[in-house]
């Protein structure tokens, strides 16, 4: 396949960018700062690359608005991150290629394949399935019976996909995940766990992209909800009839528990978990290893186990830290004000004096 190549007009057009420079300098490849060298486009969305611009060998530096620097060739643009998604797609995207389904898939019965799919070695699919077109499955993949699974998606290898899951468009699902495996759900009767059917299902959105070795289970009753554009990072947990609301974040190792509800845009950074049945309204920020026990408000940014407001989770680190200093002084303190009458009259220097003067 012939490299691409573009004149930094071209890409500027592309992102609704503005050249300041040598518009019509080739571009090829996009690399990063240190690396970059001659026709290669590199990106300076942080603070710490403004005042290296001279230092790097790339023909042309993507830089926010503000950002100038006479004699680079610079495409300013109002996003830099998302302007370097978008050429970052020109350049690196291979187009669509259909291998067709193998002779060593496994096709159940009455299930309806669309057009242009590559469906490789390996892969199992169940009955009354519906694969719309342009779908990937890699080797390995395994689909229950009577999945969907929406036009151009990708699943990767060993991805298993339990009966009745709805899969939307353009979803991504990396290798070792499991989507729609049981809830854990139990009742205690007479000493022993009795497991409670899990009848439900789960639907995933459109655009949905999902990490390496998650666990998404099925709803007890009822559907467990992926939202559109809600991307999931590897190793997620996401308990039985859990709602994630559009356009959610989810770092690694993210635990939801059982009817956990996500407004949209909610962002739960690493490690971070929820008891069941709370709800974390739109926009709302989890920190890192937080652990969200009640109802978290639309917009707040929240932090610690039980998680409260941020900025009170930080006085409270810095107290914190500060705490051996003040137990030393307050013992000191306690232990002053139990010392005897006697003795504290005895250390008193006028006391002293008059002792030397008795002698």
């Amino acid at each position: 396949m012939d490299k691409k190549t573009f004149t930094l007009t071209d890409l500027a057009r592309h992102v609704n960018g503005r050249v300041a420079g040598n518009g019509q300098v080739m571009i090829s490849g996009v690399r990063p700062f240190a690396e970059a060298a001659a026709a290669d486009l590199t990106l300076a969305a942080d603070t710490k690359y403004w005042t290296r611009l001279n230092e790097t060998k790339a023909s042309a530096i993507i830089v926010p608005l503000a950002v100038s620097l006479p004699g680079l060739n610079l495409l300013h643009v109002q996003n830099p991150k998302q302007a370097f998604a978008e050429i970052l797609r020109l350049f690196y995207v291979p187009p669509y290629q259909p291998t067709g389904v193998s002779p060593r898939a496994f096709i159940g019965v009455g299930t309806h394949l669309g057009r242009d799919l590559s469906i490789y070695p390996g892969v199992c699919v169940g009955r009354d399935c519906r694969i719309g077109d342009r779908v990937t499955l890699h080797p390995g993949v395994v689909l229950g019976d009577a999945v969907q699974v929406g036009e151009d998606a990708v699943l990767y290898a060993n991805v298993s996909v339990y009966e009745r899951v709805i899969i939307g468009r353009r979803v991504i699902i990396h290798s070792g995940t499991v989507v729609g495996s049981d809830g854990f759900g139990f009742v205690e009767a007479e000493g022993r766990h009795i497991k409670i059917p899990q009848t439900g299902t789960v639907e995933i959105g459109d655009d949905v992209e999902i990490g390496a070795n998650c666990a998404i289970d099925r709803a007890t009753l009822g559907r467990t909800v992926i939202g559109r554009g809600a991307k999931l990072d590897n190793f997620v947990q996401v308990g039985h009839n859990t709602e994630v609301g559009e356009d959610c974040i989810l770092v690694a190792q993210v635990g939801l528990s059982g009817s956990t509800t996500l407004g949209r845009r909610v962002t739960m950074a690493g490690q971070s978990a929820t008891n069941p049945h709370v709800t974390i309204g739109e926009g709302a920020m989890i920190g890192g290893q937080a652990g969200v026990t009640k109802n978290v408000k639309p917009g707040a940014v929240v932090s610690g186990t039980p998680a409260v407001n941020h900025m009170d989770w930080k006085r409270a680190q810095v107290l914190l830290a500060r705490l051996p200093n003040i137990y030393d002084r307050l013992r000191a303190l306690e232990e002053q004000a139990h010392r005897p009458i006697s003795a504290e009259i005895s250390q008193h220097p006028r006391a002293k004096s008059q002792k030397r003067e008795d002698e």
